[in-house]
């Protein structure tokens, strides 16, 4: 028996106890998973191809993109049956949807991250841990407490006041949406005004971010060594892809530009005569015998975001220029070099979203404030995860 998958005759011993009384949940604070992925620039149908090259038993893309894409509130009970039934759950979040099955509802989003967390994601005991408690903490507030009360004002009124919100919220949210509240006469005013969805978003964005700061704390720690010997064990890894508000020239620093800087300098750079997007493009064009125009010119609109995103093959073509470049210079190139390449793009594209993000959000008529505040909740919750994984940062 696998020991962290169920099998399907576990899946269906366990959905054959129950009855068709539970209801359909949306969940508050998270996005759903293939969304997710869409915002960080990933073709579920490739993640899904890819899992089932490993898994033959998987459903088609077709059907899976219909499992979590389809409003939770809408599914009964029997079509949740045979959704799950079709797809590998780990025990953990078979355990969770039998909490929440027991309970009378059903909140499939939240059980979809707990299954990733759990059998893709973290590695760490303790890490699992506290974020099975929020994960619990949010099914219920999703299931049960905002639907205790009818009232809409009521429910917002929950929602904020909440511990698991006011513990992975955005900190501007709370006093916003208090105030915001105290304003509406009636249900109707809340559900037509902008600023309630925006606060609700940068609720869901900080967990986002925090998830983030875990993970790369995680992979830290699990780097212990080879950080001790870089002297960057008391930093905080990523906080360059956070933007940062600049009062004194009203605008938000861009993080392509210094992943771009990082890249430069680990390839060579010495920061003089040329930009760091001029020296990158000879750099890349030389490896690739290619124009240097062009790829001067890519890494330019990388930089200001335009026409379209770059692929994740693109970014990964560059940072093994640059990553070859910089290991040769110490030493040979190790065995697991493709995995660097593979973790450096992955840290690229969290800069190129984030980047995006703000851009977005001052499109959308965000408040500077409630930005800087969601994007502050990243390195207060990589200091937690240091803290909480035994290895505190020193400053």
């Amino acid at each position: 028996m696998d020991s962290v998958l169920c099998s399907q005759d576990e899946i269906t011993e366990f959905f054959d106890s129950f009855g068709e009384d539970a209801r359909g949940c949306n969940a508050v604070l998270l996005l759903p998973l293939d969304k997710t992925l869409t915002l960080l620039g990933v073709q579920f149908r490739e993640v899904w191809s890819a899992s089932r090259e490993i898994r033959r038993g998987l459903p088609t893309f077709k059907t899976a993109q219909k499992m979590l894409s389809e409003d939770p509130a809408s599914l009964s009970l029997s079509s949740v049956k045979k959704r799950l039934h079709m797809t590998p759950l780990p025990r953990g979040a078979l355990q969770f949807a039998k909490y929440q099955l027991g309970n009378g509802y059903s909140v499939s989003t939240v059980v979809h991250w707990l299954g990733f967390l759990e059998h893709a994601a973290f590695s760490t005991p303790v890490v699992l841990e506290y974020w099975q408690e929020k994960l619990y903490q949010i099914s219920d507030l999703s299931g049960v407490g905002i639907r205790s009360v009818s009232r809409h004002h009521d429910r917002y009124l929950m929602y904020t006041s909440a511990e698991v919100v006011e513990h992975l919220g955005c900190p501007a949210s709370r006093h916003l949406m208090a105030d915001l509240l105290s304003e509406f006469k009636n249900d109707d005013e809340i559900d037509r005004d902008k600023r309630v969805g925006q606060l609700m978003a940068a609720d869901a964005f900080s967990v986002l971010l925090r998830l983030a700061a875990w993970l790369i704390a995680e992979a830290q720690i699990a780097n212990w060594d080879w950080e001790v010997s870089e002297n960057s064990h008391n930093s905080v890894h990523a906080a360059w892809a956070i933007p940062k508000w600049c009062g004194s020239a009203q605008s938000w620093s861009n993080p392509m530009e210094h992943a771009l800087e990082k890249l430069a300098k680990a390839s060579g750079w010495s920061g003089k005569k040329q930009k760091p997007v001029t020296y990158l493009g000879k750099v890349w064009a030389e490896a690739e015998d290619m124009p240097e125009s062009s790829k001067i010119r890519l890494l330019r609109n990388w930089v200001q975001l335009k026409p379209s995103r770059p692929s994740f093959k693109s970014m990964q073509n560059l940072v093994r220029v640059c990553f070859d470049l910089a290991v040769k210079a110490r030493h040979e190139l190790p065995a697991d070099v493709v995995v660097a390449y593979w973790q450096g793009a992955c840290w690229f594209r969290f800069a190129e979203t984030m980047a995006i993000l703000v851009r977005d959000f001052q499109k959308d008529g965000w408040s500077t404030d409630l930005i800087a505040s969601m994007m502050s909740v990243y390195e207060s919750e990589y200091r937690t995860a240091r803290a909480l994984m035994g290895k505190p940062i020193n400053d």
